[in-house]
C-alpha cells in the first residue's frame, strides 16, 4: 500500500519509526522530507511556528495550502497523519480526492490536542491512547478507537547491562517530573538526566544532573540498559494512558519505575515485567531493592524486553490500523 505520513520526521521520532516499520511490512511511504531533532525543536523554528500561528489566525497555513497537490501527487492509499492535525478545510478537500482514508494516530495526551484537533469533522478513524478519551470523542460522533504507543526493535533493544548506580531519566522536564526528581536528589539518589534541555526555570538539581545530551535510537537503549533503573513519569496532562517510554524503556532492558495507572496492566504485568508506584514511599523501596538486589530484579528486565517485542512494536499497531480499515 501507499502510505502518505504527515508530521515531522527526525531520528527515532514517531513518524521516522512508524516509516521505518511500514517500509519493512512492504509499504510504500512518502511525506515530509528528514530534519534533524535539534533544528525542529530548535528556538528559531518553534518561534516561526508560534507566530505563524498567530498571525494566520483560523486560517490554513501555506504548508497546509500546498498539501493536497503533494497528496494528489503521491497517490496514497491511506493518509496517515501522527500526533498532527490538519485545517478543517483542507482535511475536507482531501477528502474529495483521495481514494482512501484519512486517518489520525495520536501519540500525545489527548489534553495537548489543539483547535480542532481530535474531534476535527474529517478524519476517517481516530486513534487515541487513552480509553477515557476513546469514549469521549465516540460521544462528539467520532469513530474513534484506543490504540496505545510502541517501541521499534531496530534500536529499542537490549544493547547494555546494568553497569552504573544511577536513576535514568530520558525526556522532557516539565513541573511534575521535576518535582519527583528533586525529591529523589534530595534524598541521596544518584540521577542521570537526558532528553530535552531543561527550561530555564528549572531546579538548580535538575540543572546540575542534567548530561547536556539528547539521546536517540541504540544511545538511548544504551543509557536505558546501563542504568540502575529508569523512571517513567506523566505530566498532569496525560490522563489514563502510556506515553512511548514504557515501550522503549521495556524494549532496551531497563528496569522501569513506572507511575501507576490502570492501562498499564492491558500491556504489562506489573511486578513482573517492571515495577510501579502510586506513593514516594513504593518508589523508594522499588530503588532501594534495585540497589540492593540487581540480581533479584534482572528477570524483571528480561521478561519486559520480551514482552514488548512480542507485542507492542510499531508493527504490532500499524496491523490494527490496517486490518480496521480494510
Amino acid at each position: 500500500m501507499r502510505v502518505y505520513l504527515l508530521g515531522p520526521r527526525f531520528e527515532d521520532g514517531f513518524v521516522d519509526n512508524v516509516a521505518f516499520a511500514l517500509t519493512s511490512m512492504g509499504h510504500e511511504v512518502s511525506g515530509r522530507g528528514e530534519v534533524s531533532h535539534s533544528s525542529y525543536w530548535s528556538f528559531p523554528r518553534r518561534a516561526l511556528r508560534a507566530l505563524e500561528e498567530r498571525v494566520l489566525g483560523d486560517k490554513p497555513s501555506p504548508a497546509e495550502q500546498a498539501l493536497p497537490a503533494l497528496v494528489a501527487q503521491a497517490r496514497p492509499d491511506i493518509l496517515l497523519a501522527l500526533t498532527w492535525d490538519i485545517h478543517p478545510e483542507i482535511l475536507d478537500r482531501l477528502g474529495k480526492t483521495l481514494k482512501g482514508k484519512r486517518i489520525l494516530w495520536w501519540g500525545d495526551a489527548p489534553a495537548n490536542s489543539k483547535r480542532w484537533g481530535l474531534v476535527n469533522p474529517g478524519w476517517d478513524k481516530v486513534y487515541v491512547k487513552d480509553p477515557d478519551a476513546v469514549r469521549k470523542l465516540r460521544l462528539a460522533g467520532k469513530d474513534a478507537a484506543l490504540l496505545h504507543e510502541a517501541m521499534n526493535p531496530r534500536w529499542h533493544r537490549v544493547v547494555a547491562e546494568r553497569k552504573n548506580d544511577a536513576v535514568v531519566i530520558a525526556g522532557n522536564y516539565y513541573a511534575f517530573r521535576q518535582a519527583v526528581l528533586v525529591r529523589l536528589a534530595n534524598d541521596g539518589i544518584k540521577l542521570a538526566l537526558y532528553g530535552t534541555k531543561p527550561p530555564a526555570w528549572s531546579a538548580p538539581e535538575i540543572r546540575r544532573d542534567f548530561r547536556g545530551k539528547y539521546v536517540m535510537g541504540e544511545e538511548k537503549s544504551r543509557v536505558f540498559g546501563e542504568g540502575m533503573a529508569c523512571l517513567n513519569t506523566f505530566a498532569l496532562a496525560e490522563g489514563n494512558s502510556l506515553n512511548c517510554r514504557a515501550f522503549e524503556i521495556a524494549g532496551a532492558g531497563g528496569l522501569q519505575l513506572i507511575e501507576h495507572r490502570p492501562i498499564i496492566e492491558q500491556c504489562f504485568e506489573p511486578g513482573k515485567e517492571l515495577l510501579s508506584f502510586a506513593t514516594y514511599e513504593e518508589l523508594r523501596a522499588h530503588i532501594d531493592r534495585a540497589t540492593r538486589f540487581p540480581a533479584e530484579v534482572l528477570p524483571i528486565r528480561e521478561a519486559g524486553a520480551k514482552r514488548a517485542l512480542a507485542e507492542h512494536t510499531h508493527r504490532h499497531r500499524l496491523e490494527v490500523i490496517l486490518r480496521d480499515i480494510s
